[in-house]
């Protein structure tokens, strides 16, 4: 098949505007595409971090928004005494919007000698120790700390969440979503919040039980308890909150699936124009010699090169977007696996918008095709 490249060469060139435009075509929607699957992976960072399926998380039963579960704080020595549990710790879980920019921020209160038990954590030990000996500081993510300009040691206030905090040290990148949060002390945010005795959610470090059957024995112990609890990974509980707070992962999927559908269609037509123009030159290629599957070669050939440029400049502005300060401080990753997957999308844009006009191609009789008139 080597023997068709220079004419693909020269046919991919024969209508120069439309080439550029169908290969820019491919690019926006991989960039599109790249984008939203970048956007998906951060939001359910939560889910893949490490020892987020080693771990569970204690929730009130039957709530719809699972940061709205309101659990007793004496379900926390209530879980730690069951057979299987490492250690346990509750956290009360807020949002605050804050800010000209209305910059989200996730506030975590928690028992700080506690937590480290069953989150494993990396902060310099001295920030840490001051973090716990002052009731009103905080650990912030250091995503957190660049995106508002704040620095360690400074005396923060968040208006709109009612918080004066001393910031005592910096969750530094470790692969975690905490690195865009705020730690601060429970009984803190417990006391300005008006919920004495009362945490969001239970955390709990698995022992030697699987995490399935522990969460099932969870369950089991609360259910005649006033509060009934609903027992999973933090890996499903950080799926949870992305589907039930903030809701709209499967929505940017398919947006990201329709943005590639509507792009092959493009290349499909304009691969069908470029067919149809040359309908004359298939048949004086099968009345040389050239066989069927040649021609359906030569076409398909022609959509992939197109699709392939169109790819490797829609990753290429994927990857400038994502290594963008702005994006940077939101937590967009760039991994292989997106890569992949963008890849993977060019190759079926290439594919889907190619494969019925070679089709076509390939079955016309060289007759026929060399009665048209250009």
């Amino acid at each position: 098949m080597f023997h068709l490249l220079p004419l693909m060469a020269s046919n991919l060139w024969r209508s120069k505007r439309r080439s550029i435009l169908t290969i820019l075509g491919i690019a926006v929607a991989i960039l599109v595409f790249g984008a939203l699957h970048v956007a998906t992976d951060t939001m359910t960072m939560g889910a893949r971090q490490a020892g987020a399926d080693e771990t569970l998380s204690v929730r009130r039963d039957g709530r719809s928004n699972v940061l709205a579960s309101r659990l007793p704080e004496s379900y926390e020595d209530r879980v730690a005494g069951i057979a299987g549990v490492a250690a346990a710790t509750g956290i009360l879980a807020e949002l605050a919007i804050v800010g000209e920019k209305n910059v989200h921020v996730f506030l975590r209160g928690i028992d700080p000698g506690a937590y480290r038990r069953v989150q494993p954590l990396q902060v310099d030990g001295t920030q840490w120790a001051s973090f716990a000996e002052n009731r009103g500081a905080a650990i912030v993510g250091h995503r957190l700390l660049e995106k508002l300009d704040w620095n360690v040691g400074d005396e923060v206030e968040l208006a709109e969440a009612g918080l004066k905090l001393r910031i005592a040290g910096v969750i530094p990148p470790q692969g975690l979503d905490l690195e865009s949060h705020v730690l601060l002390h429970r009984g803190h945010l417990q006391a300005l919040r008006n919920r004495e005795g009362q945490v969001t959610f239970v955390k709990v470090a698995t022992g030697e039980s699987s995490p399935e059957e522990l969460a099932a024995r969870i369950d089991d112990r609360l259910a005649t308890a006033p509060v009934p609890t609903r027992t999973t990974t933090s890996a499903r509980f950080s799926e949870a909150v992305v589907d039930e707070f903030m809701g709209f992962t499967a929505y940017l999927r398919l947006m990201a699936l329709i943005t590639v559908l509507v792009t092959t269609l493009g290349a499909a037509n304009a691969v069908a124009m470029s067919v149809r123009e040359r309908t004359r030159d298939f048949g004086v290629l099968k009345t040389v010699g050239y066989r069927p599957v040649e021609i359906l070669a030569l076409v398909v050939g022609e959509s992939l090169v197109l699709a392939a440029a169109g790819g490797v400049l829609g990753l290429a502005l994927t990857g400038w977007v994502v290594h963008s300060r702005a994006a940077q401080l939101a937590g967009f990753t760039w991994t292989p696996a997106t890569i992949g997957l963008a890849a993977i999308m060019a190759l079926v844009i290439g594919l889907g918008g190619g494969l019925l006009p070679a089709l076509r191609a390939a079955r016309l009789r060289p007759v026929e095709a060399l009665r048209v008139i250009d």
